[in-house]
């Protein structure tokens, strides 16, 4: 039933409902189709055959299939080839604009650096502007509270009869 130049609709994925010809057989679940869908290896239980046979080599390439499917009046899907870009390669920098760019570094790593443990002491230790102008009022230690003895309850024992 399947066999190699046969019509076929897609009943699965995305190209569901699109015409397309058996290519190969691959194995005994898988085919190669093209047509109005994409060249692509499909299972072909996703497949619904026609009852049309063309006449087409195994493996045809894809003018072949459209050749084909233009006789019978169906339009093979055209895919664009992406055109080759040539990607900008970095230029070197020279010894020069290393330099500058080191010094840039440093600058910004002395204003972003982090503070050490003896700065952040001394800006404690620095007295504010209230206390300097004798504003603040000094605080006074407080008075040690004197602990009272913890309260034990005692259980009650039951009664032996």
């Amino acid at each position: 039933m399947i066999e190699i130049g046969r019509l076929c609709v897609k009943i699965a994925g995305r190209d569901a409902g699109k015409k397309c010809i058996v290519i190969d057989i691959l194995d005994d679940k898988y085919v190669l189709i093209d047509g109005e869908t994409r060249r692509r290896k499909c299972n072909f239980i996703h497949i619904e055959p026609l009852s049309q046979v063309l006449k087409i080599k195994k493996n045809a390439s894809h003018e072949e299939v459209a050749k084909a499917l233009d006789e019978l009046g169906i339009k093979a899907l055209q895919t664009k080839p992406k055109p080759k870009t040539q990607r900008p390669h970095k230029k070197r920098k020279t010894p020069e604009q290393l330099r500058v760019q080191k010094e840039e570094k440093k600058k910004f790593r002395d204003i972003f650096k982090p503070k050490k443990k003896e700065e952040k002491a001394e800006e404690k230790k620095k007295a504010t502007l209230e206390e300097k102008a004798g504003l603040v009022e000094e605080k006074t230690p407080k008075k040690e509270m004197t602990q009272k003895p913890k309260k034990t309850t005692k259980r009650k024992e039951g009664k032996k009869e």
